[in-house]
């Protein structure tokens, strides 16, 4: 076996905006998901989306060997697949993550294959890949050069915005949503994780099914069975089942498109996790919102803190403080407060979406 071939295509795959360090353990990985062969196409594969005879032509494939490869790779969540206007297919090599890591377990299976992808995907992350990004992710330069925008963007629970405010349509779940024409739901790759590996998500009443994929995602999703299709009305209903069992939105941080919208614990989500574990705090985009509290009449009950999955409040004193560089600005603690003290209010710094998306690599 040719090993450089795998190093070649980590190089590939870090031509997308996010990006990983090119050490052992992270090409051991990379030997566990992609066959030599799919290594080999990979690491050759063109930015962007191409039609299979295109791609044909360009690296000098028989066609038809091409097409067969790159469907077997989207079966297994290594190549997109969007269809044109005219029906056609277009193929695109998916990043790492998010994508490629999501797409392994997201079907929800318990194998034993799934669970050694599980404990080698931790053993990576929790061993020296984990030791390194610490130090990565403690120098704002190099952790810029790894991760240029925030994958994904906090929104607030839309019932808590503040009253009498402009709301801008990209800060509105329902807006979100309404822009969008196609939905899928599949399990959390991070909480199906977490089981796999026997450390299940403590938060209580979460959906089955509980992440979110629009587009020509939510399309690709329901056609390689990683998900199931759904209307915009039950896409709804699971952001309210969510709200209720105190998840965060975290939605795609594009201008012109959601792609997705995770609803994450803080137990298991690995972004949370992750800025959690390295007091990153720009791993995922915040809301343009945070938590004002009321200090005269806030009771000092607690409720707010046991509904906080990153550690943003505190009840050292009588009454509830907050570390503002912590909240995410979801909203989730104003829901539960019994005498209305907490309220969302305005970020004195705000930050709308950015141009593209962090999810380029999915092809969209």
């Amino acid at each position: 076996m040719s090993e450089d071939v795998y190093f070649k295509l980590g190089e590939r795959l870090n031509e997308n905006p996010m990006k990983m360090l090119l050490i052992e353990p992270y090409l051991n990985i990379l030997r566990e998901f992609y066959t030599e062969e799919q290594a080999t196409l990979g690491a050759n594969f063109p930015l962007g989306a191409h039609k299979a005879r295109d791609l044909a032509k360009e690296l000098n494939r028989d066609e038809k060997e091409l097409t067969e490869l790159l469907e077997d790779m989207a079966d297994n969540g290594l190549i997109f697949v969007a269809k044109t206007d005219d029906g056609e297919s277009e193929y695109s090599l998916i990043q790492f993550v998010p994508g490629v890591v999501e797409f392994q377990l997201m079907r929800g299976m318990d194998t034993p294959k799934d669970r050694k992808i599980a404990r080698m995907l931790d053993d990576f992350l929790e061993g020296e890949m984990g030791k390194l990004m610490g130090e990565v992710m403690k120098d704002p330069e190099t952790a810029k050069q790894m991760m240029p925008n925030a994958a994904v963007r906090t929104i607030t629970v839309e019932r808590e915005l503040p009253a009498g405010k402009e709301i801008y349509p990209y800060e509105k779940v329902t807006e979100l949503v309404e822009r969008e024409d196609s939905f899928a739901v599949a399990k959390c790759y991070c909480r199906h994780h977490a089981y796999l590996v026997d450390e299940p998500c403590k938060v209580e009443g979460v959906p089955d099914y509980s992440c979110l994929w629009f587009g020509k995602v939510a399309d690709y999703i329901v056609d390689r069975k990683f998900g199931k299709r759904i209307s915009k009305e039950e896409c709804l209903e699971i952001v309210k089942a969510t709200e209720d069992a105190g998840l965060i939105h975290n939605a795609g941080n594009a201008l012109d498109q959601t792609v997705a919208m995770c609803n994450c614990c803080g137990c298991c989500c690995g972004f949370l996790k992750m800025m959690k574990k390295f007091e990153n705090y720009s791993v995922v985009a915040y809301s343009n919102f945070e938590v004002a509290i009321d200090a005269e009449t806030c009771s000092g009950c607690g409720d707010c803190i046991d509904r906080c999955q990153v550690g943003a409040l505190d009840l050292s004193g009588e009454v509830v403080t907050v570390d503002k560089d912590r909240c995410m600005g979801c909203g989730n603690c104003v829901t539960v407060c019994p005498t209305e003290s907490l309220s969302m209010v305005r970020r004195k710094h705000e930050e709308p979406p950015v141009i593209g998306d962090t999810f380029a690599g999915l092809g969209v």
